[in-house]
């Protein structure tokens, strides 16, 4: 297994509100609309052609040039969303790629068949004016490419609130096919059309503002209703597979974690207000936009009117955010469900299994291990400055390694270094002196053990996660007694400490000392 990575702080959001970030800014604005745009836009060419209605392949052709930027811009959400779990979520992600390595092996020629085709949709409009047929079958493929890269991502992100029967076979198959994958993908697939829709709806306002002809004005007009029409429709419908994907929510996660059911938490718990205030902000958007853009286009592209059509829009992003929020914040205190805790820590190891005692050093061995690092590693191995320069400096050594992971590299060496020559306890008391950052005392391995159970979700001067409260002076509030019986049966919504005796007596320690 491959080291751990250092903990990585986001300043003001944290590390889950970065992630959320880009995720609300990547799916909304590329991934839906990429699945969206192109399917639009082929069955306008398509009535276009059979109405011989030129607006109709005037708006495709808009559609698919917003869609070519749109492909080659998105990709950056994308790795942006990949390099930020990598690197502040490294044992959720190692998780998820193991379990999703073929679905993700598939995302590859996916996009690729997307981003190809919808550039040949793009750029074949007037060498194929007299091969329509074939011009739109470049635009589903394009479609189809979206639409198969967004059936792959959609069973990874259900898969964080139901792992369903994956968690006792570790099939990926099982890891995919989720119980909330299928109407999770049916609601995302008619959202798609609605935020395309929308942003369509602006598109055609920003026509109508710059218009420098009569004729042109009467197509943002006619664009605007077209849009809005499908803006109506298609967000109305999304109520069906919502109901659908509630019911395989409950389902999926009543006996996934002793917590039960998230769904009393969006109907009558903390999360109530943003999932039934993206609901009702969702359906104003509706009656702005039916109101508006759909009965009577014209006047809607000025004026107050103008105004509630930007409105609406903005509306149905904020729905969006509520309703992502919900779903993520529904799980709690879970990154996978019932898995793995926000902590990244499994379940199965908080609860004492098999690698409960090995998760960290008994700190009271880091003394000897002092005596012995001087006397084994020092001669090539540096640590606070001190030691030897033939291999790498030790500092930091537990923020950059798992224990069981430290312990293994002593127990076998990388090529070019020496095997240890020593017995057990005293590679045990060498990897407590390394993993505890080279301090001898209690509230030293305490500090280690805090940024890598507790830093996540907690702060101490400024520095850490913003998810649960700050620990400053917390020995004011606590005594020694308090303390270890908060870490032995935490509160509601706070993850298991997850760790041995002498761990959690090296932590309260180190908080005392704060």
């Amino acid at each position: 297994m491959p080291p751990s990575m250092p903990p990585i702080d986001v300043p003001l959001v944290g590390r889950s509100g970065w992630i959320a970030i880009i995720a609300l800014l990547h799916i909304p604005f590329f991934v839906n609309f990429v699945m969206g745009a192109p399917v639009l836009a082929v069955i306008s060419e398509y009535v276009g052609l059979k109405k011989n209605d030129p607006r109709y392949d005037r708006f495709a052709r808009h559609l698919s040039h917003m869609l070519l930027v749109t492909v080659g811009v998105g990709a950056f959400g994308g790795v942006g969303l990949v390099a930020s779990n990598l690197g502040l979520f490294p044992r959720f992600f190692s998780v998820g790629a193991n379990a999703f390595f073929w679905p993700l092996l598939l995302e590859l020629p996916a996009f690729l068949v997307e981003a190809i085709f919808i550039a040949v949709y793009r750029y074949t409009w007037d060498r194929l004016a007299e091969r329509r047929g074939l011009h739109m079958l470049f635009g589903l493929l394009g479609a189809f490419g979206a639409w198969g890269s967004g059936f792959i991502v959609n069973g990874l992100a259900t898969f964080m609130l139901t792992p369903g029967r994956w968690v006792e076979t570790g099939s990926w198959l099982h890891a995919w096919f989720n119980p909330t994958m299928l109407p999770a993908y049916v609601h995302r697939s008619v959202a798609a059309f609605s935020i395309t829709a929308f942003f369509t709806m602006l598109y055609a306002l920003w026509m109508g503002r710059r218009a420098g002809s009569e004729e042109d004005r009467d197509y943002a007009a006619w664009a605007l209703g077209y849009a809005g029409r499908w803006a109506v429709v298609s967000t109305a419908l999304q109520f069906f597979p919502g109901v659908w994907y509630m019911i395989k929510a409950h389902q999926g996660t009543a006996s996934g974690a002793p917590e039960g059911s998230v769904i009393p938490k969006l109907l009558g718990g903390p999360l109530t207000p943003y999932w039934f205030g993206g609901i009702i902000i969702a359906a104003a958007a509706i009656l702005v936009v039916w109101f508006t853009a759909a009965q009577n286009p014209q006047a809607s592209l000025r004026g107050l009117r103008r105004w509630l059509v930007t409105l609406s829009v903005l509306m149905i992003l904020v729905t969006t955010a509520f309703m992502g929020f919900t779903r993520e914040r529904s799980r709690k205190p879970y990154l996978i469900y019932g898995v793995m805790y926000g902590n990244q820590t499994l379940v199965e190891t908080a609860a004492g299994g098999a690698d409960a005692e090995t998760a960290a050093p008994d700190p009271g061995a880091a003394a000897a291990g002092k005596t012995l690092f001087g006397r084994k590693c020092a001669i090539c191995h540096s640590l606070g400055g001190e030691g030897g320069t033939v291999g790498p400096a030790l500092d930091h050594t537990g923020d950059r390694y798992d224990w069981a992971d430290l312990k293994e590299l002593l127990r076998v060496p990388p090529a070019g270094m020496p095997p240890f020559v020593g017995s057990d306890d005293e590679r045990e008391a060498i990897g407590a002196f390394l993993f505890s950052g080279g301090e001898v005392a209690t509230t030293g391995a305490g500090g280690s053990i805090f940024q890598q159970k507790c830093a996540i979700c907690h702060s101490l001067g400024g520095e850490g996660g913003v998810v649960g409260p700050a620990l400053d002076d917390i020995g004011a509030k606590h005594d020694a007694a308090a303390l270890e019986g908060i870490l032995l049966k935490p509160a509601a919504g706070m993850p298991p400490f997850g760790g041995s005796d002498a761990e959690r007596k090296a932590t309260v320690d180190f908080l005392l000392s704060q």
